[in-house]
């Protein structure tokens, strides 16, 4: 078992533990001197130190931002062995918790990582402190068993409210996998991945899974069935490759995006994204055959953009107000006369119900 401290080159992982070990008024002298972000330092070498030593832990490493526009944050990082149970969870958890409440001069978000030493990729993230040692083993157990389901390694990040009590939590692909190779696991075991979310305990859980943006429940297969089809014409969307890029560069990721939302979500409409870099004739008509297939599913928005130039037309009667320019009486002009299986009530330009 080891512990990584990455600190910045004025001060020492030795220096910063020997203010934490050296009583209060070395810390309160430390403070007045050069800021909370020396004792940050030394509460979080505290804590990998003797995260490191638990049983269960490979390996224990802290990453501290200050950050004088937000609120600073510390980054506990753990890689737990493979076999790691309930009761090395439940002291892991104890000990992260305890670590930053018994210093809370160093005024800095919680924020903490758990990986598996076998797993290529996924993790369990929290924002904020867990709410209890048995709370994060619950959450651990989840990330596992979401994972199973699913065919593919996914993460779970979970966030308190103000750092103290109450969550939500939201399950996505994590960056390092293959995010179109996911996509296509997630679907096949779709099923089984519906039946653990309808057995899982009542929690506000948000799901990025098989390219969709759900919040707050799964989509339902019908939906998934669109995305996939859509697929076959239009790429998804990787927003993990967006980087530094702003959209209509060379290298920003093109394709498209979905989300389904139910009543009181999102506006209560879903939603399929196709984007762009440039405007061409491939991209119209790959646009239109998207926009056509959409058409068959009620209650959607469709967005088009393509370059500087955007459309859009939403799939059935709107309960509210309609925003709707030049461009999307073209569009769905376009879209009417391919053969678009149209419900009652469709038009041109985006939807926003009542509420």
């Amino acid at each position: 078992m080891t512990s990584s401290r990455r600190l910045p080159a004025l001060l020492s992982g030795a220096v910063a533990l020997s203010l934490v070990l050296s009583g209060c008024s070395l810390i309160e002298q430390a403070v007045t001197s050069a800021g909370e972000g020396v004792i940050a330092h030394a509460a979080l070498s505290r804590m990998v130190s003797e995260l490191a030593e638990l049983e269960g832990v490979n390996e224990a490493s802290y990453d501290y931002t200050s950050d004088s526009a937000s609120r600073n944050v510390g980054d506990v990082s753990v890689i737990a062995t493979p076999e790691v149970h309930s009761a090395q969870l439940e002291r892991i958890a104890e000990q992260f918790r305890g670590g930053y409440t018994g210093v809370e001069q160093a005024a800095f978000l919680p924020r903490f990582t758990l990986e598996l030493a076998d797993n290529p990729a996924g993790a369990l993230e929290t924002q904020g402190l867990p709410e209890s040692a048995e709370a994060f083993v619950a959450n651990f157990e989840f990330w596992r068993a979401v994972s199973t389901a699913a065919g593919t390694e996914l993460s779970v990040n979970v966030q308190t409210v103000d750092g103290f009590g109450g969550n939500s939590r939201s399950v996505f692909v994590p960056d390092e996998s293959d995010f179109d190779a996911a996509a296509d696991r997630v679907v096949e075991n779709y099923a089984a991945l519906q039946q653990l979310a309808s057995e899982s305990e009542p929690n506000r859980t948000s799901w990025f899974v098989a390219g969709i943006y759900s919040p707050e429940e799964l989509a339902p297969l019908e939906f998934v069935e669109l995305v996939t089809d859509l697929r076959a014409v239009i790429p998804l969307r990787d927003n993990s490759k967006v980087g530094d890029s702003s959209f209509g560069d060379a290298d920003y990721p093109e394709g498209f995006t979905a989300t389904w939302a139910t009543p009181g979500v999102l506006d209560g409409i879903s939603e399929i994204s196709v984007s762009s870099n440039e405007y061409s004739d491939e991209a119209w008509q790959k646009a239109l055959a998207a926009a056509t297939r959409t058409g068959q599913f009620e209650n959607v928005n469709f967005l088009f953009r393509a370059g500087d130039r955007g459309f859009s037309f939403h799939t059935s009667a709107c309960s509210g107000l309609v925003e709707a320019a030049a461009n999307d009486d073209i569009f769905f002009q376009a879209v009417s006369s391919s053969g678009a299986q149209l419900a009652l009530g469709a038009g041109p330009g985006v939807c926003f119900p009542e509420q």
